[in-house]
């Protein structure tokens, strides 16, 4: 065999001229043991690099996962067990991220509500700072509260420790997909301990009719504007930064700041009222009794009223237009109201827990009436009545609406359904006693028989 050959045979060409300087060696494993080698190397490197990754990995996410911890919130019915919840990568994201989630955490529990608004009715604007009461049921590091179309300026948590002093804040951002602001702290808010939670925001009086919302009337030929307040189901957000799920019921005390020209009214007396050098009016009023946000209210009009007493010394109020409480259009209302708070609390036996109870007519709302607690608010058509041209069959509606509203004093307002899903319960109430409370008002109408009437041709 030449070199040539042999140049071949072991892979390579070699010309004629080198061929003599080529030194034909015999095959020996050494080459394959160097590679070999090599190949167990890199391939050590690499699994030492990935056991190195995954540590570093499986490190952040126990550390996310310790922030999160505490912000286990209660899922929407039908969410599944926790053994699905676990297996599904989006539930814990939620977790980690708990504002991702539909439902707010259960971490924390708002106790207390201390809410300032100014109310700046020549370009529908308002201002205010709410300061929080919380109570810290798990620990974690996140504030998870609703807030709607409210800019917010100012954001500061405090502690009930020794050292008092304001928490070091990491963050807080919007999370508009899911209408809430998010206060990510630097340390965690530990178990059975109360923080404080401040915000400064300012917001548009909404031309739609939900939040704190603007609606107007023409009187003696001149445009006049009230600012009311409409938060069922889910708009307290757009007033406040809030808890705004039923389940979350606190006390609330309400100051309200407006020009003097204006009267404010809210679901308590008001119980200090001071005149500043600038003409605007201050009116705080007192605190409410534990209730859920959506039923919170409050108005700032030039309405004239008139008031009642029942025989247990409840005040009743009704607000509306000057000319119409002038001309009497508000009485009927107001007579069957007072009837109807002394029937209700005889019936349920359970007393009224409030000290007044005001009824507001206003031109525009997106219902028939809104049961808030001590301050319902009726669209005018379903509370003002002249009895001089009304007919019987608006009589009877009118009746039967504000019947259904004061029911909801009780069921509904004192008595709350923890989620949306269970509304039916007070309405189905509320319904029932229109005619039981309408045939008390009323017993030539035969109501109850009405009723049953209704019931049989809708079965």
């Amino acid at each position: 065999m030449g070199i040539e050959d042999l140049s071949v045979r072991n892979g390579r060409a070699v010309s004629d001229r080198w061929a003599d300087s080529v030194v034909v060696r015999p095959r020996t494993a050494e080459r394959h043991v160097t590679v070999h080698k090599r190949l167990v190397l890199a391939f050590a490197v690499s699994i030492f690099t990935l056991v190195v990754v995954t540590a570093v990995a499986v490190t952040l996410a126990l550390s996310f996962e310790k922030c999160g911890s505490g912000s286990e919130d209660a899922l929407p019915p039908g969410t599944g067990s926790n053994r699905s919840r676990d297996r599904s990568g989006e539930q814990k994201a939620g977790d980690v991220q708990p504002w991702r989630r539909l439902r707010l955490p259960s971490a924390l529990r708002p106790r207390h509500y201390d809410l300032q608004l100014s109310v700046y009715m020549h370009n529908f604007t308002f201002s205010g700072e709410v300061s929080i009461e919380l109570q810290c049921v798990n620990a974690t590091k996140f504030i998870v509260l609703h807030a709607d179309s409210l800019h917010v300026e100012k954001v500061a948590v405090y502690s009930d420790s020794k050292k008092p002093g304001a928490m070091r804040i990491h963050r807080h951002f919007r999370y508009p997909h899911n209408q809430l602001y998010v206060v990510a702290l630097h340390r965690e808010m530990k178990p059975l301990r109360t923080y404080k939670i401040n915000m400064t925001f300012q917001a548009q009086i909404q031309n739609q009719l939900l939040g704190f919302f603007r609606t107007s009337y023409v009187l003696h030929g001149e445009r006049r504007y009230a600012a009311v307040t409409q938060f069922s189901p889910t708009h307290a957000r757009k007033a406040f930064p809030c808890f705004d799920e039923p389940v979350y019921k606190a006390t609330f005390s309400v100051t309200l700041r407006h020009d003097a020209s204006y009267k404010s009214i809210s679901n308590m007396p008001i119980e200090s009222s001071s005149l500043g050098e600038d003409g605007w009016l201050t009116d705080q009023f007192s605190r409410t009794p534990r209730m859920s946000t959506y039923y919170v209210s409050w108005a700032v009009c030039d309405f004239g009223s008139r008031e009642t007493t029942t025989r247990s010394g409840v005040t009743i109020r009704l607000f509306a237009r000057l000319d119409a409480i002038q001309s009497g259009l508000g009485d009927y209302a107001l007579h069957i109201t007072k009837s109807l708070l002394d029937f209700y609390q005889d019936y349920f036996r359970v007393t009224y827990p409030l000290p007044k109870l005001d009824l507001l007519a206003v031109p525009k709302h997106p219902y028939a009436a809104m049961e808030n607690w001590g301050l319902s608010v009726f669209v005018e058509q379903k509370i003002l009545l002249d009895p001089e041209v009304s007919s019987f069959s608006y009589q009877m509606d009118l009746t039967m609406v504000v019947v259904h509203e004061i029911c909801h004093q009780w069921l509904g307002d004192l008595v709350t359904p923890v989620w949306w899903d269970d509304v039916w319960i007070k309405e189905g109430f509320a319904h029932y006693f229109e005619y039981v409370g309408s045939d008390f008002l009323f017993p030539k109408w035969n109501m109850l028989c009405v009723g049953a009437d209704e019931s049989t041709k809708m079965s």
